[in-house]
């Protein structure tokens, strides 16, 4: 079911225009609940010590398991990875040349600043 559920983003996010700027946030929930759900759920991204205190800090963290992993993911695929991760749990502020508006927002579309989540 995973894999029908990947696919089936996969190719949405491939109907996107080619020429847009920025990280899909889309693929990279894609991606991350193909082969990262499996072995940790969001306890990790919530914990007060966390590896990552910035941008570049957690696309290091998705680049390291990328590798430990043997995972194959392109530069393009962290990237979209790290931003869903960013516009998901972390809200940090996003490089321009990765992000199309330049700061992390919910899934929801709005900025985080706007709203509380609340964590069990």
């Amino acid at each position: 079911m995973r894999i029908i559920k990947f696919a089936l983003a996969l190719a949405c996010a491939m109907c996107a225009p080619a020429s847009a700027p920025g990280a899909d946030a889309g693929r990279g929930r894609a991606l991350y609940e193909v082969r990262c759900d499996l072995c940790h759920g969001t306890g990790v991204h919530v914990r007060e010590s966390r590896n990552a205190t910035s941008f570049e800090g957690l696309r290091k963290q998705v680049e390291r398991w990328n590798t430990n992993l043997d995972g194959g993911w392109s530069a393009d695929e962290i990237n979209d990875v790290t931003v869903y991760l960013n516009n998901r749990y972390y809200f940090f502020p996003c490089p321009e040349s990765v992000c199309r508006s330049g700061r992390a927002t919910s899934e929801t579309g709005r900025n985080p600043a706007h709203f509380r989540v609340e964590w069990q």
